[in-house]
């Protein structure tokens, strides 16, 4: 099975927080988690670190992905938050002293902290590393913003924004529609398709990511009866 690499930004315990995580593993059981953490010199504006230093812990990582590999031991992500790089693999248990002692080695002068649990669920990917709803929404959007942003869009410019719904019942999609016309979107279509009911609402926005993706969210809270599908816009240069 091919990697499937997301990065996000989060709040951990309340604090921020950046998530890189590996999603192909998001069936697995089974084995024991190790967690590596390491103590950044430069905790950066928020905490995660600055450029200099995740390019420093960044290699320190690579070794420790190498040497696992090795072991059979597989590296599903990392979360970096409150000063501290913490890397999170899991595999068969034995291996902590091997890993501790590489990234000892390898961190210089940083505190490394690292342990070993058997965790048969994987509770720890998928309750910290793997995204909530809001999270994969804002990784979509992230990524039709890319695409054109690529293609020289500039996304601080108003336009129609086209979003795409789907609902179970007729019922349903009309309390969606008051909720949704209420917050300034206009009706463009709907159309029945082998029992399900969709819907397409427009409205004038910018598509800068956290802008677009507020208003997503506006129309995902919107929608507890059904399930947002996409949006799409044209581009504006």
């Amino acid at each position: 099975m091919a990697d499937e690499f997301e990065f996000y930004p989060c709040q951990v315990d309340g604090a921020p927080a950046s998530i890189y995580v590996n999603l192909k593993f998001e069936s697995s059981t089974g084995g024991h988690r190790y967690t590596v953490g390491i103590a950044m010199r430069e905790r950066g504006e928020h905490g995660i670190g600055t450029a200099e230093e995740a390019a420093a812990l960044d290699l320190v990582e690579q070794a420790l992905m190498a040497r696992a590999a090795e072991l059979s031991i597989s590296y599903v992500g990392r979360v970096r938050t409150r000063g501290v790089w913490e890397t999170v693999l899991y595999g068969p248990g034995g291996h902590l002293a091997a890993l501790r002692e590489l990234a000892i080695e390898r961190a210089g002068d940083r505190r490394v902290e690292a342990c070993c649990e058997a965790d048969e669920t994987w509770s720890y990917y998928r309750d910290l590393l793997l995204p909530d709803a809001e999270r994969r929404q804002w990784m979509d959007d992230r990524r039709m913003v890319q695409i054109l942003a690529e293609q020289g869009d500039r996304l601080v410019t108003p336009r129609r924004v086209d979003h795409r719904l789907t609902f179970p019942t007729e019922a349903a999609r009309q309390r969606f529609l008051a909720t949704a016309e209420a917050a300034g979107f206009t009706l463009g279509g709907t159309s029945e398709i082998d029992g399900a009911f969709h819907v397409h609402v427009h409205r004038v926005d910018p598509i800068e990511l956290d802008h677009i993706h507020d208003v997503v969210m506006v129309l995902v809270d919107a929608a507890t009866e059904g399930r947002y599908d996409r949006w799409e816009a044209g581009i504006s240069t």
